[in-house]
């Protein structure tokens, strides 16, 4: 644990970064960690320099740097599967499971895949991308269009909430949408995107299934966050932990390659090398096109696979085998990378309001406010403005009041 011990009078002059909209207390831990553990610090041991571990999206930015892509992929038809790639990539059983969740309308996956699969080989015969004739203004009046835009995220939310399928499924199933592309292509698509989301305003987006269309599956509605932000405070933190000798990793369950696009060189402000970023991966083929199959060799990057990511990458072929000094998350799937290295001194959690796993560390957070030793840290933001609060309370999107903990 970390040892809370608040600067004041001349002692201000020590602080190391810029406080911005980082809490009081938040901001008092965070330097005296630096001050600590950085280069210089009483702590500080050239011989095992130490090192950060961050989460990407909804902790180094505001929002969900794949979902976007994934969101402009559908909108522009950006995709390469062939029909046959597509097909694949939908299972009428995943795991024993039929069906999505109550939430999801129990919908049945081979009705929803019998759709999708229309849909998929009416937009690659017709659309000029591909293979047709028909522009991206023509065939977005089309009802397969519409019908492909609404099922494809619904099928992921789906996936993502049902028992047995879950994330563990879901994670990686989005980045077989990117299959066909190169990496190269990939990265293109991902700053246009990025550039694309940062200027939207945040807000919910729903889209609807075609009503009168004759797919198997009517009344289709998903909703999703539209929009993307940089966080000054992560910007400026990782700056400053590289500028005192701690080195930073991101460690993300989103593609590598998307996530190096928004977290990269001279990009979007993060400035972190593509090296040393973590995350899902896909086979490529000969030619360099990536396929839509995950990477044999390579742990899934979510819950316990950041654990054996981090041990892997940066304990074994990097040569830092010892325990990450500080990590940074905001969901259930950060929380083994937060709580399995006992020698982590703190973990700022960016606070979501959610309860499960990441909901009892928030709740520790909140019980070590008080104490003179910290673990975790809680931070406050505005989700209808992606900024920042100087307090460990949020304001949910489409809210207006201050929530610490659910209720």
């Amino acid at each position: 644990m970390a040892k809370f011990l608040p600067m004041k009078g001349d002692e201000q002059s020590l602080n190391l970064f810029e406080q911005l909209n980082w809490s009081e207390r938040n901001f008092s831990v965070l330097n005296q960690l630096i001050c600590d553990y950085g280069t210089g610090g009483k702590y500080y041991d050239e011989k095992k320099p130490p090192y950060a571990v961050l989460d990407w999206d909804q902790t180094c930015a505001h929002f969900d740097v794949e979902e976007a892509v994934l969101h402009y992929q559908l909108f522009n038809l950006r995709f390469k599967l062939s029909k046959e790639q597509f097909r694949t990539i939908l299972k009428d059983d995943i795991n024993g499971v039929t069906k999505l969740s109550a939430d999801y309308q129990n919908v049945i996956l081979a009705d929803l895949n019998f759709d999708l699969i229309n849909d998929y080989d009416f937009l690659y015969d017709n659309f000029s991308g591909p293979n047709g004739t028909m522009s991206l203004g023509e065939i977005v009046l089309t009802p397969q269009y519409a019908d492909f835009l609404a099922k494809i995220p619904f099928l992921y939310a789906g996936y993502c909430a049902t028992p047995g399928i879950t994330d563990y499924y879901g994670y990686p199933w989005i980045t077989f949408l990117l299959a066909g592309h190169t990496i190269a292509e990939v990265q293109v698509m991902a700053k246009e995107a990025i550039t694309l989301e940062l200027g939207y305003e945040l807000a919910k987006q729903t889209l609807n299934s075609p009503a009168t269309f004759g797919a198997r599956v009517d009344g289709i509605s998903v909703s999703f966050n539209k929009g993307l932000r940089v966080l000054p405070e992560m910007q400026n933190l990782i700056q400053t932990f590289k500028r005192y000798g701690i080195d930073v990793f991101i460690v993300s369950a989103s593609n590598k390659h998307v996530v190096e696009v928004f977290s990269g060189l001279e990009s979007f402000g993060y400035n972190i090398p593509p090296e040393n970023v973590i995350g899902m991966e896909l086979e490529t083929f000969d030619d360099g096109k990536l396929l839509p199959e995950y990477r044999h060799d390579w742990v899934k990057t979510f819950r316990q696979g950041k654990v054996e990511a981090i041990n892997r990458i940066i304990k074994g072929e990097l040569g830092k085998p010892w325990d990450p000094l500080f990590s940074a998350i905001d969901s259930d799937g950060d929380y083994e990378m937060a709580t399995e290295f006992p020698n982590t001194k703190l973990t700022l959690i960016w606070n979501r309001v959610k309860g499960g796993d990441i909901g009892k560390l928030c709740q520790q957070a909140v019980d070590e406010s008080i104490s003179i030793s910290t673990r975790y840290l809680l931070q406050g933001r505005n989700e209808n403005s992606g900024e920042a609060i100087p307090c460990s309370e949020s304001i949910l999107l489409g809210k207006s009041v201050l929530q610490l903990l659910p209720e």
